[in-house]
């Protein structure tokens, strides 16, 4: 199962976390079974200037900054082996 963790904290979620977490009902039957969405506190990047930039989402180990939907999806099919 590959993780994906979506910060839901305050500042994330007003600038997109919010919607990030919806991802998962809309993604394809052959990749549900592969993915568990997990809403986080935070991530911990607002204390790192240099990533400073949300909303965050991790998928695996990687973390995404600015995430956007594409980039969310971009990841997850890249980390599971499946061209998009």
């Amino acid at each position: 199962m590959l993780n994906i963790r979506i910060c839901v904290g305050t500042y994330c979620y007003i600038t997109g976390g919010s919607d990030l977490i919806k991802i998962k009902d809309r993604l394809p039957e052959e990749i549900k079974d592969k993915v568990v969405f997990v809403g986080s506190a935070c991530l911990g990047c607002d204390d790192e200037k240099e990533t400073s930039k949300p909303p965050y989402a991790k998928v695996g180990d990687v973390l995404i900054t600015e995430c956007t939907e594409d980039k969310l999806l971009n990841e997850i099919y890249s980390q599971l082996g499946i061209e998009r």
